[in-house]
């Protein structure tokens, strides 16, 4: 079923309601309208069987959509194709290996450390946002990258400034942000690569000047690769850690849990990728007339493929707006927060990893997890983001 744009549009993206809580407007629209022509001249599809299966179409593009400000983000995995995506995958995927994400995870680890050393010594507040989940995946990317950590606010924002137009809502205020993000960033990182190739060392920015060096790799993908990975090595992850830490102070019963029953640790992680998806949509160009349910989109047409609704389909999820850490996790009810197919996040394994540093760390030293204050939110219908988060520790 299509529905072509009602009076009434059942997704403003714009709208702060929505932005605070996109669920119902999902919950209608995978009801009313799974395939929507929105008034922006996109086709948006909400149900999960639909975009678990358009996910993995390689007919869909990613390297013929206009990004608009953000087409430097064709210059990374994220907005190319195959044979280049596959290229720079592989690239990427020698460098994350068990081994690799075993030691980064005990980089996070001394990072967890030493902030929860400090607030020990303290009165037990702190902000989970930029104190711990900031502060802790920040250094850890800066050592696989091979740098000192600095600059760390500034890195924050520019990346929350480019997702600001990577939505199918932004304006012309959020393109004319997100291009300078681009100009702060394109300038910091090529300081690191020429500090690198005075200074070189063996970290990820390292491995893609050897690439580079090798013909494997242009000019630009060094850079724009550096940003990206600097850009998901903190955001999402972040988010994940404190969207956790917000349910373990708002449901206590779970800080036993997590604690006393390692078994139950991937469930809670995956519940908290579930119901509070990071990046809550992905965009593909069909090349082809695609077939999605009874409708058939033309060639040519954007397709915004709803994570986040997809992630609350009760067809897939039963009580999907309810948490449930013992749901299986089969073919038919994976969650799709990291993606799937050959865009599926590559590090997704040490994200899982550094979420769990926190999380286990938090619940064998203090017995009680509360809230501080009120969370303040900076969503966006791209992003689900929590600016701050006041907790005390107990």
């Amino acid at each position: 079923m299509t529905t072509e744009a009602p009076a009434v549009d059942l997704l403003p993206f714009r709208d702060p309601d929505y932005r605070a809580n996109p669920a119902p407007y999902y919950a209608r629209l995978r009801r009313e309208a799974p395939v929507y022509r929105h008034p922006v001249g996109v086709y948006v599809v909400s149900r999960y069987a639909d975009v678990a299966k358009l996910i993995r179409n390689p007919t869909l593009s990613v390297r013929k959509l206009d990004f608009g400000v953000a087409d430097p983000l064709h210059h990374t995995v994220l907005g190319q194709d195959a044979p280049d995506h596959t290229r720079l995958r592989r690239i990427t995927n020698r460098w994350f290996t068990p081994k690799a994400v075993e030691g980064w995870a005990k980089v996070m680890q001394a990072s967890v450390d030493t902030v929860l050393d400090e607030v020990a010594e303290g009165d037990g507040v702190l902000d989970a946002v930029n104190d711990l989940a900031l502060r802790s995946t920040f250094q850890t990317i800066c050592h696989i990258f091979g740098i000192a950590p600095t600059r760390m606010l500034e890195i924050q924002q520019a990346t929350y400034d480019i997702g600001l137009s990577l939505g199918p809502g932004s304006d012309e205020d959020d393109w004319r942000i997100t291009g300078a993000a681009f100009e702060w960033y394109d300038e910091h990182v090529r300081g690191l690569i020429t500090h690198k190739r005075a200074h070189p060392g063996g970290g990820l920015i390292d491995h893609f000047l050897d690439e580079q060096d090798a013909g494997n790799m242009s000019e630009e993908e060094v850079i724009y690769s550096t940003l990206l990975f600097f850009a998901v090595g903190h955001l999402d992850i972040k988010h994940l850690i404190v969207q956790g830490i917000r349910h373990l102070a708002e449901h206590p019963e779970y800080i036993g849990i997590y604690r006393d029953q390692p078994e139950a640790r991937p469930g809670f992680i995956n519940e908290i990728l579930r119901i509070e998806t990071p990046e809550q949509m992905v965009s593909r160009l069909t090349t082809q007339d695609t077939v999605i349910g009874d409708t058939t989109v033309p060639a040519g047409e954007v397709l915004i493929l709803l994570i986040g609704s997809a992630n609350r389909d009760p067809d897939a999820f039963p009580d999907p707006d309810g948490f449930d850490h013992t749901r299986p996790a089969g073919a038919t009810s994976q969650h799709l927060a990291f993606g799937s197919g050959q865009h599926g996040c590559a590090g997704q394994v040490l994200a899982r990893a550094q979420a769990d540093v926190v999380f286990t760390t938090l619940v064998n030293r203090f017995h009680t997890i509360e809230l501080a204050g009120e969370p303040t939110f900076a969503h966006t219908e791209f992003l689900r983001s929590i600016s701050h988060l006041p907790i005390r520790l107990g």
